[in-house]
């Protein structure tokens, strides 16, 4: 296999709020742990075979196939076997599509962790890895015009997507779901913002702790407390987004005290509430 990297695009990373990345890359297989985006996340996969999650929806990929992933939709990847692993991924950010929020409206109408993936006949059928081929031409040489030929396949590209979820039926994404996994991240999604703890959780699933944390660590990539201040700091984030208050959005999502809400905030969101709130308002926070 031709090992080739490079990536191209406007986005900075002191603006996590606007421009794109196209990246394309070969490697070997590895792990990669439970993680948030700040963009939206358009991956297609060229060579590989891996197991990707997304919100406790477990989606096994193979060449050819595509999976998208929404802002602060929780997701992570592993390789059954070693292996080349050939990829390229496009990340939006929502000011890049601010002229058409019609079309952040469709990416956003998705339920988390639902219909992530197409494989590679709907691929095909709906052209998008002919868009990813585009795309891929105007960033390996870019030019004057390359910031805007990403743009108009990035709408061709969400344009498929959409007319995807319209048309195909859901049994076409032969999700293998964990049961335990998923009923312990249901009963998180569902109790975050009460004092829950790992004890509690396993009381309520007639589960052993331990056996439900060594369960969870190995097949989930992280921790369960690990996911649950993930869950937190995102209903906070959403909160304050929605221009709701530091001190309330810290409350609401289930933390006890502010030290420790900043704390796992700056963890997680890579910056302090504060500054969140500035990005989102471009206003002093409270």
């Amino acid at each position: 296999m031709e090992r080739k990297y490079f990536k191209h695009g406007n986005h900075t990373p002191d603006n996590d709020k606007d421009g794109y990345m196209y990246n394309f890359n070969t490697s070997g297989s590895y792990n990669f742990n439970s993680h948030l985006h700040s963009c939206y996340e358009f991956l297609h996969i060229i060579h590989g075979h891996l197991l990707y999650t997304v919100e406790g929806s477990e989606y096994i990929l193979d060449d050819g196939d595509f999976i998208m992933t929404n802002p602060s939709e929780l997701h992570s990847f592993s390789f059954p076997d070693e292996g080349d692993y050939q990829r390229e991924f496009l990340h939006i950010y929502p000011g890049f599509l601010e002229k058409y929020p019609e079309l952040l409206e469709a990416l956003n109408s998705r339920k988390a962790g639902y219909f992530n993936r197409f494989p590679k006949s709907v691929v095909e059928k709906y052209e998008i890895d002919k868009i990813f081929n585009g795309i891929e031409k105007w960033c390996a040489e870019p030019q004057e015009e390359t910031d805007f030929m990403v743009l108009t396949y990035t709408l061709q590209l969400i344009a498929a997507i959409h007319r995807c979820m319209r048309i195909e039926a859901p049994e076409r994404q032969k999700i293998i779901v964990n049961k335990k996994n998923n009923a312990i991240c249901d009963y998180i999604d569902h109790h975050y913002k009460e004092n829950i703890s790992i004890a509690s959780i396993a009381r309520s699933l007639f589960i052993s702790p331990s056996y439900m944390s060594r369960m969870f660590s190995s097949e989930m990539g992280m921790t369960i407390k690990a996911y649950l201040s993930m869950r937190r700091v995102r209903s906070a984030k959403n909160l304050i987004m929605q221009g709701q208050s530091i001190t309330n959005a810290y409350i609401e999502s289930g933390f006890r005290d502010y030290s420790t809400f900043y704390r796992t905030f700056v963890k997680y969101a890579g910056m302090s509430p504060d500054e969140f709130k500035k990005s989102q308002t471009g206003q002093s926070s409270e």
